[in-house]
Order: C-alpha cells, then structure tokens, then sequence
C-alpha cells in the first residue's frame, strides 16, 4: 500500500502535496480532482490511487495501469497566468518528472511532444492538463501516469515494444513513494521560480530535437522536422521547407 506519510516526509513543497487523498481504487485522479474544487480543497492537493480503473490520456485514449505498480496522480492549481501560457504547464510537468525521477533513480528519461515521458524511445510515463474557469478564476488539474514497478508481463499485449517502466529499463524496484515527493518538489520549484526558463529546459530533455517526424494535426499526417517550441509551447515543425507552428497534435517517431 503507499504511504503518504512517506511521501510527506520526502517533501519540501510549500503548498503541493500538503494535503493527500489516497484512494486505493477510483475510475480517474482527473475526476476526483475536480471534485475536490468543488469541495474548496486548497491549491496543491494532491489525489493518488494504486489502481486507476478508467485512466484518461489525451485524445480520449485510455491509460493503463499496473494496480500497486504505477503511479496515478492529479494534482490541483489555480495558476495566475494567462488562457495562451496554459501550453507551458505540461512542458513544466514533464521536465519535473524528468528531473525527479533522475534524483531518485539515477536513469534519465526524455521527453516526446507535448506531454510523453520516453526511455529507450519507449513511452513510461503520460500528462493530462485540463483547465476550466471557475468562480475561483483558472482552475488546472495536473494527472499523470508513470509506469514504474511494471514487468513486461504487466504490459499489454498490444503495447508491447511501445511501453516501458522504470523496473524494465534497469530490473530494480523502485521507492514510489520517494519518486513523487521528488517530481512534486521539482514541480513546485519549477512553478514558482523558473516558469520563464522552461523552454530551454524542456527541448534539453526533448528526444526528437531537429529529428524526421510525423505529425498528426486533426487527424491529418505531416511528414517534417522538428524545430523546437515556441514561448507558448507550441511545436515548430518544418515541413516542404517552411516551418509552421501547431498548438496541439501527435509527434510519431
């Protein structure tokens, strides 16, 4: 079972994480934040579950879960930022994740466009941001789902040799206690002290800088190249020689 006094004690946050709800099962953290939003819970709180039922990624896809070997979170801000900076917050997340995971493992993941965590240009790890204005201003839940203790009998079939975890890449277990305290403190710092900094940071960690790729924008492929992110997040991708910029889509190497 996890235990959030674990996870406390490895914090060093102001305001994420100080308040926890542990849930050993629910259908979605992005579902159960929001409600927390409607209770008045305060900026920072955190939602966990050992076993996501009905996880959600981007596009409507679903995020599978290994129930005790995962981690499924969601966490709450009410950040005081303009609509068009919002494509800045999973740039913001999966640096921090990046970073975290690092401090706790020593293994250096990458990042995919705009919100896939990579090794072995394998996906471990997604970010689902949604935001909704509210009578308390912008509203942001932050979820993530990082495999982390999965063995590659806990991958599914049709996932096989696309997903990973943590414990494949290197055949350790690892603390996942110890991981989240970590990816929250470097959110945290990240969010209130470097928020100008993360584009740099961000195409750091980028897998697929100045790469071939195709691009899926309203469901339309693009082959092109990959020329970095603009000041709002938004992919620069060359294509027939003139590089265009998209606020949203899918990166396939």
């Amino acid at each position: 079972m996890f235990s959030i006094e674990k996870l406390q004690a490895g914090l060093n946050t102001e305001f994420l994480g100080r308040e926890v709800k542990y849930l050993k099962k629910t259908f979605s953290t992005n579902v159960d934040a929001w409600k927390c939003f409607q209770s008045q819970k305060p900026e920072g709180t955190l939602i966990i579950a050992d076993h996501q039922a009905k996880g959600r990624g981007r596009r409507h896809s679903k995020w599978y879960s290994a129930e005790g070997k995962s981690l499924t979170f969601s966490f709450m801000l009410l950040p005081e930022i303009a609509l068009e900076k919002l494509g800045i917050l999973p740039l913001l997340a999966g640096v921090s994740i990046v970073k975290g995971i690092h401090n706790i493992s020593n293994i250096l993941s990458g990042l995919k466009w705009p919100n896939d965590i990579m090794i072995s240009r394998k996906k471990m790890g997604g970010i689902l941001i949604e935001s909704r204005t509210i009578k308390q201003g912008l509203s942001v839940v932050v979820g993530i789902g990082l495999n982390i203790n999965e063995s590659e009998d806990d991958i599914q079939d049709k996932l096989q040799g696309q997903a990973t975890s943590l414990h494949i890449e290197s055949g350790e277990e690892f603390n996942r206690e110890l991981i989240l305290s970590s990816i929250l403190n470097e959110f945290e710092n990240l969010y209130l002290n470097f928020w100008y900094d993360i584009i740099p940071l961000w195409q750091e960690y980028c897998i697929h800088e100045n790469d071939e790729i195709t691009f899926y924008s309203n469901k339309k492929p693009h082959q092109g190249t990959f020329r970095g992110i603009t000041e709002t997040g938004h992919a620069m991708i060359q294509i027939n020689g003139k590089t265009e910029t998209f606020s949203a889509g899918m990166v396939t190497l």
